[in-house]
C-alpha cells in the first residue's frame, strides 16, 4: 500500500531553485510491497520508450538502491550485487546502520 506522486510537475517543483529534470520522475514508498511483483508490473507496463525507464528500489533491510532497466526483452538490474549489506565490511563503522 502506498501511493506514486510525479514529482516533476513544472507546478510543484520539488527540486529547489527555478530548473527541474528534464524527464519524467515518480515517486513513492511502498508499505509491505511484493517487489518481485513491482518489478514485473513496470516490466509489462507497455512503455513508449522502454529503454528508457529505470526503477530505484530499496527494500525494508537495504542500505542503497538497486537500479532496475529493461534491457533486450527483460528487467535486468544494473547496480551493483556485491559487496551488499550481508558482506563483511560492507558499513565502515560497524556501529552505524541507517535503519538501526
Amino acid at each position: 500500500m502506498g501511493f506514486l506522486n510525479l514529482l516533476t510537475s513544472t507546478e510543484t517543483n520539488q527540486w529547489g531553485g527555478w530548473k527541474n529534470p528534464e524527464c519524467a520522475v515518480w515517486a513513492g514508498v511502498l508499505n509491505h510491497a511484493d517487489l518481485d511483483a513491482l518489478k514485473q508490473r513496470v516490466f509489462e507496463t507497455p512503455w513508449r520508450e522502454p529503454n528508457m525507464v529505470q526503477l530505484l528500489v530499496m527494500d525494508q533491510e537495504e542500505s542503497f538502491f538497486r537500479i532496475w532497466m529493461i534491457r533486450g526483452n527483460e528487467l535486468r538490474q544494473f547496480a551493483p550485487l556485491q559487496p551488499n549489506e550481508e558482506d563483511e565490511g560492507f558499513f565502515e563503522d560497524a556501529g552505524f546502520y541507517l535503519n538501526g
